[in-house]
């Protein structure tokens, strides 16, 4: 039975992915798990027939993570990456193969329940913040940082579906889905995700993805329930407010990788060996930091200098092809471009790379971008 409805169990489990980012991490890795295995039951043959310019560059990415690994000075450390980031190694493949095998209407569905949760776990992290559960919104899983992240590819799939989904719903009524999105980006509190946010907005208002009369409804909104929700909750915006310019620990942690920059310049120190190598966490304000705040510089000293290559060539990639071929889309594909771009300019403040929830995002939207590229659709 497993064997003759493999189709209908991916589809299921993917839209149970999509469902369960921000809401539980059992079960998003649960899901994972299980589709990888039904994949492995898949003849080779055909396995290998999905693989293109962007899954072989993410695999050459991973196969230069995992040798970094070996190499590490510190193995006792980097070895836990061999499991704790499995399923982002894995992930993308399986992703791939059945996406590319789905009909739009599938592909769609999907997208559809990415963005109904989207709005779900926004709604979520909102009522933390107006309860004082928390000083920013935040999801069940994941802090605010991941939260709020995760939320930019929300709010391009959004703008994607927002005259597709016109046919069915009131835009007036659609305008709230926007509202509630971007509520929950301005209540996280993160600068570098709200700039990117404001940024898709305009870029979606510019290519007439949504008329100018509803993105005005949504700013307004916005800025009307921001001001009221910090009446509610302002401990962490009057720090924001009195600190404008702060970097939150990130000039520090950026002079320290500089300074390690030249000690393994082609493999890196391995992966998860912040806490080992960091040097300076006596002059942090922050002293549980455990990140570099920056992919590319996280990257670089964890798996060197091929790691980065090969990290930058896929961001290339993405950009190159997404320019050519998404851009200028008529569809959802245009929201999977610019959540991906979103990802990488993130990943200058924060990061995906290490991230147990952002690096499944992140392949999970690659895939349904590669499944995508050669399609003469769009």
């Amino acid at each position: 039975m497993i064997i003759k409805n493999k189709s209908q169990i991916a589809f299921y489990l993917i839209s149970a992915i999509a469902a369960s980012f921000l809401l539980s991490l059992v079960l998003l890795q649960l899901f994972f798990f299980a589709l990888i295995l039904l994949w492995l039951f898949e003849p080779y043959y055909e396995k290998k027939k999905t693989f293109g310019i962007l899954e072989v560059s993410f695999a050459v990415f991973v196969c230069v993570r995992i040798v970094s690994i070996f190499f590490s000075e510190h193995f006792d450390l980097s070895i836990h990456a061999l499991y704790k980031d499995a399923l982002f190694y894995i992930g993308l493949f399986p992703l791939v193969f059945y996406l590319k095998s789905f009909s739009e209407e599938r592909k769609t569905r999907i997208l559809e329940i990415f963005l109904l949760f989207s709005i779900v776990v926004s709604l979520l992290g909102i009522s933390k913040f107006l309860l004082g559960i928390k000083p920013r919104a935040e999801s069940i899983v994941s802090g605010y940082a991941s939260f709020s992240t995760f939320l930019l590819a929300g709010l391009a799939v959004y703008f994607s579906f927002f005259f597709d989904l016109k046919e069915r719903f009131n835009s007036w009524l659609l305008s709230v889905g926007g509202i509630v999105i971007l509520l929950a980006i301005v209540l996280a509190l993160g600068r570098a995700d709200l700039g990117i946010a404001i940024a898709i907005i305009l870029v979606a208002a510019l290519q007439k993805k949504i008329q100018l009369k509803y993105v005005l409804v949504i700013f307004g909104v916005t800025i009307v329930f921001s001001y009221f929700s910090f009446q509610q909750n302002s401990a962490e915006v009057k720090v924001r407010v009195s600190q404008p310019t702060t970097m939150s620990d990130r000039d520090i942690l950026w002079k320290s990788a500089f300074q390690l920059s030249g000690e393994h310049p082609l493999l890196g120190f391995g992966p998860r060996t912040f806490d080992k190598i960091f040097p300076n966490r006596d002059l942090l304000v922050d002293k549980d930091v455990g990140a570099w705040h920056n992919d590319y510089f996280a990257v670089y000293l964890e798996s060197g200098i091929f790691g980065l290559i090969i990290f930058l060539l896929l961001g290339f990639l993405v950009i190159k092809n997404g320019f050519e071929k998404f851009l200028f889309a008529n569809n959802w594909r245009w929201g999977l471009f610019i959540s991906l771009v979103a990802l990488f300019l993130s990943a200058v403040m924060s990061g995906f790379v290490n991230n147990p929830i952002l690096s499944l995002l992140f392949v999970f939207l690659l895939a349904f971008f590669s499944s995508e590229v050669n399609s003469e659709k769009g």
